[in-house]
């Protein structure tokens, strides 16, 4: 199984009816596609940009064709990959995508990772400077 992390912006503010729209139509991709994750977003107030932190899996075929796709999607730019590797098993597998809108206390006890939007968050992910985001986002898998 190949997995991907990533952490991009989006282009603009996404609304609830945006954020369901968007999760509808992976859902229903991932699903067809063999393709599981968990999907974070969070709009940081003081920077006025959205943010979306995801991780993919599938197998590499698949992975493959939903990367393309995500790397042109319109609706987000700035696009970092944080981590990407093999795992013998499926992490989110009850998910064909999972989904958390966040805010700042949801992302506090994440280090790295509280301050997601800001201009420092966004400097140490272009050096790779974050700690694990797959952790990061299991938390949030196993909370739920």
């Amino acid at each position: 199984m190949k997995y991907i992390v990533y952490v991009s912006q989006a282009a603009k503010a996404f609304s609830t009816d945006d954020l369901a729209g968007l999760l509808t139509h992976s859902r229903k991709r991932n699903s067809a596609d063999g393709v599981s994750g968990l999907l974070v977003y969070r709009y940081n107030s003081d920077f006025k940009r959205g943010n979306f932190l995801q991780v993919l899996e599938g197998t590499d075929d698949a992975l493959d064709d939903v990367w393309r796709r995500i790397s042109g999607d319109p609706r987000h730019h700035t696009i970092i990959v944080l981590d990407e590797g093999k795992s013998e098993t499926r992490m989110f597998g009850d998910w064909s995508m999972g989904f958390r809108n966040v805010d700042e206390s949801d992302l506090a006890k994440f280090a790295g990772f509280s301050e997601l939007g800001s201009d420092a968050f966004w400097q140490d992910a272009k050096k790779q400077a974050l700690p694990d985001a797959l952790s990061t986002l299991r938390s949030f898998y196993d909370a739920i």
